[in-house]
């Protein structure tokens, strides 16, 4: 969809300004999904996907909640794009398919990274907000996203953790997931428009400090994400 019909989490967060911490909830409609097997490089688009255990499929409504600290910690910056994650900040993402959570089970590593890009050069001088979980146990990986983004890049004018988000300022808004299977290495990807995003209340206490996982975590479940993106673009060149 091409713009929220949302009011300024500013607004709504108005005798607040102090607050650390910033919490959201959201739906979201699946659009298109692909599965793919690395080991026979063969799969495509599909229209459901059991992959992870549960059944996804095209036009599922998503629903879920994030929240994050607006004093996260700064790990990288480039192009323009800047990443923040800390172990101690209460940077949440969750989401569910009706009663079917999405969210693994008995994990080894949790971390949830938040991301700005102010005029990145890599987006072509856009403007973008992204917060992410990447989770994994003995039997998956997973990645769960949500992005908005701005391709006039005057959503932000700095590349801080942002206090307030104006929605109004972003012009397209995505949530991805994305699951692979340790054992065979099959990957499933599902990806759609938000149809919501209300802010909500402030969450007290703090988050358990988990591992963070390895590189080849993020590697393989970002390469789900390259993998819808490319089967989007070659659905569209046709």
């Amino acid at each position: 969809m091409k713009k929220l019909p949302l009011l300024l989490a500013g607004l709504a967060m108005a005798g607040s300004a102090n607050a650390a911490v910033l919490q959201f909830d959201f739906t979201a409609k699946i659009q298109e999904m692909v599965q793919f097997s690395p080991l026979t490089f063969s799969g495509g688009m599909v229209s459901s996907s059991n992959l992870s255990g549960n059944t996804i499929s095209v036009g599922d409504v998503v629903s879920g909640h994030f929240t994050y600290d607006t004093a996260t910690a700064q790990i990288t910056n480039v192009g323009g794009i800047t990443m923040f994650s800390s172990a101690q900040a209460q940077n949440v993402l969750s989401a569910a398919i009706g009663s079917q959570q999405l969210g693994l089970t008995d994990t080894l590593s949790n971390t949830t990274t938040v991301q700005v890009a102010n005029n990145a050069a890599a987006l072509r001088g856009a403007d973008s907000f992204g917060i992410a979980n990447v989770s994994a146990n003995g039997q998956s990986s997973q990645m769960m996203a949500l992005s908005l983004f701005d391709s006039t890049g005057l959503a932000f004018s700095g590349n801080t953790v942002p206090t307030t988000l104006d929605f109004s300022a972003f012009n397209n808004s995505a949530f991805y997931y994305t699951y692979s299977s340790v054992s065979t290495h099959a990957m499933m990807g599902a990806n759609g428009a938000l149809t919501s995003l209300t802010v909500t209340t402030v969450p007290s206490g703090g988050n358990p400090i988990t591992p963070v996982p390895e590189p080849e975590t993020y590697a393989m479940l970002l390469a789900g994400l390259g993998l819808l993106g490319w089967t989007a673009r070659r659905r569209q060149a046709r």
